[in-house]
């Protein structure tokens, strides 16, 4: 179903400045250096600025589903992640109303699955989607709880998954094979509150579905976090561990820089993706931003108590250098670039053999919910802030990237004019 247009997403070059500025910036000007070091494959960018990547999104919709008023079936709110099916059905997590829906391709329902409640498919609060079965998909209660359904619908079953020390995780991943990643809240969770800025560690973990540990991937960073005696959050420009699995391999970066680890299911370290050399120092600007964004949403006889909170507020030395981590069908790493509250999203693209393949960047107020091998998945608001998820078409072969084999004396990789990357299997839940 075809409706009206909607905002361009636009691909650009630059973080921190206009569209308009960044639109006509050259496509490439970085190469990526492959090298292999005791057996690890090493794949970086040389560059030390971020550049658009080589594809091209539609500049309208090609499917959408979310209106203002009328039919309850039709209206979102609290939409938590949208999963297409191999039908091209595609379903939404409608956190407002607890439910899974199921749309057909012309973005009519069809279905509906789920409710407000604690037992077997009922959610308490639904935070999410993932691809976690062969045969369907799972939705995430409050607590990570795992409600299991086959792709027709049908409900299976519902999982509780639990950290080692049988606490609640603090964020997993899962694949359709099975396996479970997951980190806990911090070794010292059960301490009490602590005051302050501070950071909390914990075991990354792969887990069977019943919880026993098959692999330790060691002692990770959870968040950076400020504290009050009545508990904790995370630091609107703190770091913590993402992850995700995807073909039987685990992809995981603090943040801390712009590098991921590959690894076995056993543990081993297989190779290092790194992108571009970029500053990640925390500037008055970013502090500016944040108080500036923080004002701007609360009513004015706030404001003297916002100022003096941002005044006093302690800030981690750098920001992060991604705050998540998403694999997509064709196997691409997805790294959403740190941004203040109300910024558009940005996206870093880091392909497995070929490295950085550049930003993608999308228009304010879309917030990716899925890549698909060829469409992007996107919530969108407009100006009464409804809510709706749109399908827009990805074209991927603007370019190519040719790995080729890792060579000791460092050889750089450089993008063939023509063609394209090709990979399969789906991406797999994460926070």
């Amino acid at each position: 179903m075809r409706l009206g247009p909607l905002a361009a997403i636009t691909l650009i070059a630059c973080l921190g400045a206009s569209s308009l500025a960044c639109a006509d910036a050259p496509a490439s000007e970085s190469s990526n250096m492959v090298r292999d070091s005791a057996g690890v494959r090493i794949v970086e960018s040389l560059s030390t600025a971020r550049h658009p990547a080589p594809w091209t999104l539609g500049a309208e919709p090609v499917w959408s589903v979310g209106r203002l008023e009328g039919d309850p079936d039709y209206l979102l709110s609290r939409v938590v992640g949208a999963h297409q099916l191999p039908d091209g059905s595609i379903l939404i997590a409608n956190g407002g109303t607890s439910q899974v829906r199921f749309y057909d391709p012309s973005g009519v329902l069809v279905a509906s699955r789920g409710r407000e409640g604690q037992g077997p498919g009922e959610f308490a609060y639904l935070r999410a989607l993932g691809t976690c079965r062969e045969d369907g998909f799972v939705a995430f209660d409050l607590n990570w709880e795992m409600n299991a359904y086959r792709a027709d619908g049908t409900f299976v079953e519902k999982t509780v998954l639990r950290a080692p020390e049988g606490i609640t995780p603090y964020n997993l991943a899962c694949d359709p094979h099975g396996h479970v990643l997951l980190l806990g809240w911090g070794r010292n969770a059960a301490a009490g509150p602590v005051v302050g800025f501070h950071e909390t560690r914990d075991r990354l973990v792969l887990v069977t579905r019943e919880g026993a540990v098959e692999t330790d991937f060691g002692e990770r960073l959870v968040s950076e976090r400020i504290g009050t005696t009545g508990g904790s959050g995370p630091h609107p420009a703190g770091r913590a561990t993402q992850f995700a699995l995807h073909d039987d391999r685990a992809f995981i970066g603090s943040g801390e820089r712009f590098e991921v680890e590959v690894r076995a299911l056993d543990g081993s370290l297989l190779a290092l993706l790194r992108g571009p050399d970029i500053d990640l120092s925390v500037t008055d600007s970013i502090r500016s931003l944040y108080l500036e964004n923080r004002l701007a949403s609360a009513p004015a006889e706030r404001h003297p108590v916002i100022r003096r909170q941002a005044e006093e507020m302690a800030w981690p030395e750098q920001i992060p250098a991604f705050v998540e981590l998403r694999v997509d069908e064709e196997g691409v790493l997805w790294l959403r670039a740190y941004a203040s509250p109300g910024s558009p999203e940005t996206w870093s693209l880091l392909h497995p053999e070929a490295g950085y393949l550049g930003d993608l960047r999308l228009s304010a107020r879309h917030r990716l919910l899925e890549a698909g091998s060829d469409y992007l998945l996107l919530l969108t608001r407009d100006d009464l802030d409804v809510e709706r998820v749109v399908k827009l078409t990805l074209d991927r072969h603007g370019a190519s990237y040719t790995p080729e084999s890792p060579r000791r004396d460092g050889q750089l990789l450089q993008p063939p004019a023509a063609g394209g990357v090709e990979h399969s299997k789906r991406p797999l839940a994460g926070r």
